[in-house]
């Protein structure tokens, strides 16, 4: 094995272990982190999400865009995220039941602390796994036109060989479509390489987690002409209560596109719920700069909607809804937030579903 993977996987289990042994009175509930920790954070999730493709069945419906969130699942550097085909429209302005309701893919990307091989006479080598988390997933026929399938490259090529790969299929109807899969575990040399299995930091905190969970149930985009697919990633910012969001356009061909750079700020009451909050778009970046900053050439339409029973509920346009509209070389007003009126009737926030 080598001494990056000893090194890497090391790393989490000592600083899993001293975490442990902190009481929960002890941790805050957001910590300060430096630039330079965010920034970490920024290039590891934009390098997952070039490692990772989303594609739409044989039997998908086209004119739905997809988007690929990513994020932090704890503190030593797991990563878990979700795959959206969005609501047509993405709010209806007629009848619910006239909207065709946006679908889900939960999944979670976890390196392995077993190192042996099946082969004793094999390297020990880390491996990586990739799986769909069932109960926040639309599980459907692999031929509809729902179906979805992710894949992530792990190696330390650039080619699709060797991915790991999974999809939305259930067990029926999925013989001919190569089945269903959901779990898959290979070598991690790729991401190990490029140092995205080693913790930036270890000051994510639940309720960091929980905001991550909470925008990728609400945050949506939409371009401003036709359908584009976007990946999008989800972070702390560097005081407590802000949150990064890095929207990544993709072209025709499936690359990212410039970036759409997102500051969330909140306000959090006595009793740690979160009440209102500022949506705003950072800067355009200026000469080679790239981290915190806006270079995307495509308009987007960033939303922040109520989150809905995925495959049985649609959003409707008397709903509360936020938005920003973003074009290249420009910085709208920030908008305000009442994700009271967003959560209402969710347990998300403290209150009881309706």
């Amino acid at each position: 094995m080598r001494t990056s993977s000893r090194r890497a996987l090391a790393s989490i289990l000592v600083l899993a272990a001293v975490a442990a042994a902190l009481p929960a009175s002890a941790q805050p509930l957001s910590n300060t982190l430096t630039a330079e920790q965010v920034a970490c954070n920024e290039s590891q999730l934009q390098q997952l999400l070039q490692r990772m493709t989303l594609n739409r069945g044989t039997g998908a419906n086209r004119s739905r865009a997809l988007t690929l969130f990513v994020t932090y699942s704890n503190p030593y550097g797991f990563y878990e995220g979700l795959a959206v085909m969005n609501q047509a429209p993405l709010r209806a302005s007629g009848p619910v039941s006239a909207a065709e309701a946006e679908q889900l893919l939960a999944f979670h990307i976890n390196p392995s602390i077993r190192t042996l091989l099946i082969n004793p006479a094999r390297p020990m080598l880390a491996q990586i796994s990739l799986e769909r988390e069932e109960a926040g997933s639309n599980l459907v026929g692999a031929g509809g036109a729902t179906a979805v399938s992710l894949s992530l490259n792990p190696t330390l090529g650039t080619g699709a060989t060797g991915s790991l790969r999974i999809n939305n299929f259930t067990a029926t109807n999925a013989q001919s479509c190569g089945g269903v899969s959901s779990v898959d575990v290979k070598p991690g040399r790729g991401l190990i390489s490029a140092g995205l299995l080693t913790p930036c930091h270890t000051l994510f905190s639940d309720f960091d987690r929980t905001v991550f969970a909470i925008l990728e149930r609400t945050l949506r985009v939409q371009s401003a002409s036709g359908v584009v697919d976007a990946k999008i990633a989800l972070y702390r910012g560097e005081q407590p209560f802000t949150y990064r969001i890095d929207v990544y356009p993709l072209s025709s061909s499936g690359q990212m596109s410039g970036k759409i750079a997102l500051l969330l700020t909140l306000n959090v009451d006595g009793a740690g719920q979160i009440s209102t909050g500022q949506l705003s778009v950072l800067p355009t970046c200026v000469g080679i700069e790239r981290s915190g900053c806006s270079n995307s050439e495509t308009s987007f339409q960033i939303f922040l909607l109520p989150p809905v029973f995925a495959g049985v509920e649609g959003r409707t346009a008397s709903g509360p809804s936020f938005s920003l509209a973003y074009q290249f070389g420009t910085t709208p007003a920030p908008v305000t937030i009442d994700w009271n009126s967003l959560l209402s009737g969710t347990s998300w926030n403290g209150g009881t579903a309706q």
